[in-house]
């Protein structure tokens, strides 16, 4: 038995059937991080931290952040202040076929294994 859609949506370039399942989809909410930089820190060295600690990443001042969605990273950013709060101004972004398609693969993390 054929589906009747409704109608189609249009979510930047990409379209997506209007569809009740569609819609819900659309509104999963994803765990989104921006990622500054990263470093190793040794069990001691984490256990001396304290108030006032200064912690060296491996990016430079300049460098864009990382946009992380569902542990993929789909874009890079720019720091940017909005009303006295961070944000970030995305400058290079996956397709949104590209990532509707990464968010849909199953992320295996053999360290969970």
């Amino acid at each position: 038995m054929a589906t009747q859609f409704d109608s189609t949506q249009k979510i930047g370039k990409l379209s997506v059937a209007r569809h009740p399942q569609t819609e819900q989809l659309l509104d999963l909410p994803l765990e989104t991080r921006l990622i500054l930089g990263e470093c190793m820190m040794n069990i001691s060295e984490v256990l001396r931290l304290g108030q006032g600690s200064v912690i060296e990443l491996d990016s430079k001042p300049k460098e864009p952040l990382e946009v992380w969605v569902n542990d993929r990273q789909i874009a890079r950013a720019q720091t940017v202040v909005v009303e006295e709060k961070v944000g970030a101004r995305i400058v290079q972004i996956e397709s949104p076929e590209t990532r509707l398609k990464s968010m849909s693969r199953v992320h295996h993390d053999p360290s969970r294994s």
